[in-house]
């Protein structure tokens, strides 16, 4: 499993659990290599990728919601150092 891969399952288990949905309805996708964008429970959530794009916890924003920040499990960030 590669990093990019690793943080799509984390986005998708944070909005899940934050929404109560299914993670398999969490849309997660990164346009262009510069944005995150995250549709869950019918809103869109934006994550810049700045200068880095494996953001320790990356947070997400969205108009009529408070920020939503995703942080990795120990065996998450596990499965990053085992992929580099």
């Amino acid at each position: 499993m590669n990093r990019t891969d690793i943080y799509r399952r984390a986005i998708k288990r944070t909005f899940a659990d934050l929404y109560g949905v299914s993670p398999d309805t969490v849309d997660v996708s990164w346009t262009t290599g510069k944005t995150i964008v995250v549709h869950c429970a019918g809103k869109p959530f934006i994550h810049p990728i700045l200068s880095d794009p494996d953001d320790e916890a990356p947070e997400f924003t969205c108009l009529d919601e408070d920020p939503i920040i995703v942080n990795l499990t120990d065996e998450e960030w596990h499965q990053i150092e085992s992929a580099v």
